[in-house]
């Protein structure tokens, strides 16, 4: 989610309600999450924007209550949720959310790795990456993932994953904080890499959780 954006209805995150499917999707404009599950019942397809603060919130007591059951009751300005002998209510976001369906790609070049693997090799370039921009490179050959970072201080880090990759050559540049977010945010060992072009995002998914979708807007480094 963004914080303090002008665009109103990126300081939130999109829920949306279509027959037995429920669909979150938040974006900062740098990056985008997505995720669904399946619930019980039908309905008619509705989405309401929940702002930020409610929604870090409503995460926060739902992980100390995550066996119970959630009632979500709501208006075109207002939201109340309930569960564990707690309410929770906040008005909502009015704008229009944009096509989210657009920015997630289909690429056809994948990349498998060890979650924890990547982890630890973006942890390490990152002490050498820009301040300001956070910056690496991913410089994927065949059989081999470089991730590079530099400063201005002319100091360069440079980490090599072995891979089993064999498609075309790619160096693409991201935030290293951004990737490190959306591996947070998968439990399983392994984390799929979706790759288009030197100039297209990057798509990171989960072998666990076919519904969850992260992707990062690249940056030129």
């Amino acid at each position: 989610m963004a914080s303090q954006d002008v665009r109103y209805y990126l300081n939130g995150v999109l829920l949306i309600i279509e027959d037995d499917q429920l669909r979150a999707v938040a974006t900062d404009g740098h990056r985008l999450a997505y995720n669904s599950i399946t619930i019980s019942g039908q309905y008619e397809k509705l989405d309401i924007i929940i702002p930020r603060k409610a929604i870090s919130e409503l995460a926060k007591l739902l992980s100390d209550n995550e066996k119970d059951e959630i009632e979500i009751e709501f208006s075109a300005q207002q939201l109340k949720a309930s569960f564990s002998g707690i309410q929770l209510i906040t008005k909502l976001i009015e704008g229009k959310f944009h096509d989210y369906q657009r920015v997630i790609p289909n690429y056809i070049n994948h990349l498998a790795l060890n979650r924890t693997l990547v982890q630890q090799a973006l942890q390490r370039a990152a002490i050498l990456s820009n301040e300001k921009f956070r910056g690496v490179r991913f410089v994927l050959t065949e059989k081999n993932l470089s991730i590079i970072s530099s400063n201005s201080e002319q100091e360069e880090a440079q980490v090599e994953i072995e891979t089993d990759y064999h498609g075309e050559a790619i160096d693409i540049g991201f935030n290293v904080n951004y990737l490190l977010d959306g591996l947070n945010s998968i439990s399983s060992e392994m984390a799929i890499f979706s790759f288009g072009n030197p100039n297209s995002s990057i798509l990171i998914t989960s072998p666990d959780n076919q519904e969850f979708r992260y992707v990062v807007m690249p940056m030129r480094i």
